[in-house]
């Protein structure tokens, strides 16, 4: 094994030391890796049997994995998976059904109420010290790339479309990457460099979109700088990131409300830190929509 799992750099970090484990285990153990990245919701309350008959390995062989994962004991790495469950929660646009069934008493109650009130929750939750702190660095890289690209397919295209056209109407540095299609997107990333800033969306997982995974991790091998914006710890594009910011998930419903809000955040935190530029390029927009008649004066 190249690296020690238990010598990582981050060794409170359950994803991480479970992606290395993915990477440097023997073949039964990988597979007890990969099953709790993609179950973790689950799997934070399955006994040692019931993720050994999940994983089809054995109890034995996820004892070996915990062990060498660098826990003490099965218990905590459950403990792990629950603190993630506090603060990431699970709720994905294919599971409302369920979450519903599971929940009748919200039938009783308007879903504008209780919709608004799961999101504002989802919010707050993402408040978080980690995200506050990447968010500093996230910022920095963004003021200091030559030019900055972003990235987003399926839900989190709202979310990329929305920084985009809200940062394009401050600077003129900023380029929405795939926009002429998937196939293309590999022609745009390659006219990036090291003084270049790529920014990409992936929310929604456990199934996240190939495309986003494969342009972070061809930034790292290009040493291009990477912004990931996600709302799972366990998106395996973190490992290729240069800055992550995971923001929280609702409890009963899907919702991109939290990315977008920290979209905004973005937006507004660096037109602060750049208020001439802004104000200059906002007044020649205003200038030209009037002109052309498409807003009013």
């Amino acid at each position: 094994m190249s690296m020690k799992i238990r010598d990582m750099p981050q060794p409170n970090d359950v994803f991480a030391r479970l992606r290395a484990g993915i990477k440097d285990l023997p073949t039964q153990q990988k597979l007890i890796c990969s099953y709790i990245l993609e179950h973790y919701q689950q799997v934070a309350f399955y006994t040692v049997e019931e993720l050994a008959q999940a994983s089809k390995t054995s109890p034995a062989t996820v004892v070996r994995v915990v062990k060498r994962l660098g826990y003490d004991s099965y218990k905590d790495l459950l403990e792990q998976l629950q603190q993630v469950m506090m603060v990431t929660n699970n709720s994905v646009w294919w599971e409302l059904e369920q979450v519903m069934n599971d929940n009748s008493e919200m039938d009783k109650e308007p879903s504008l109420s209780w919709v608004s009130r799961d999101s504002i929750d989802g919010i707050k939750s993402s408040l978080t010290s980690q995200l506050m702190d990447s968010f500093d660095s996230a910022i920095d890289l963004m003021l200091e790339a030559r030019k900055i690209g972003i990235v987003g397919m399926r839900s989190s295209k709202y979310v990329a479309g929305f920084l985009h056209f809200m940062m394009n109407q401050l600077f003129s540095n900023t380029h929405m990457l795939g926009a002429l299609g998937t196939d293309v997107a590999y022609d745009e990333v390659l006219n990036f460099c090291s003084d270049d800033l790529i920014i990409a969306v992936s929310l929604g997982g456990p199934h996240f979109v190939i495309l986003t995974h494969e342009i972070i991790s061809f930034a790292k091998d290009n040493d291009i700088p990477s912004i990931l914006i996600t709302n799972d710890m366990g998106n395996p594009s973190i490992d290729n990131a240069t800055v992550t910011l995971c923001v929280g998930r609702t409890k009963y419903h899907y919702s991109i409300v939290q990315a977008m809000v920290l979209a905004e955040a973005i937006i507004t935190e660096l037109a602060l830190k750049k208020k001439i530029q802004a104000r200059k390029k906002l007044k020649n927009v205003e200038d030209v929509l009037i002109e052309k008649g498409i807003t009013m004066p």
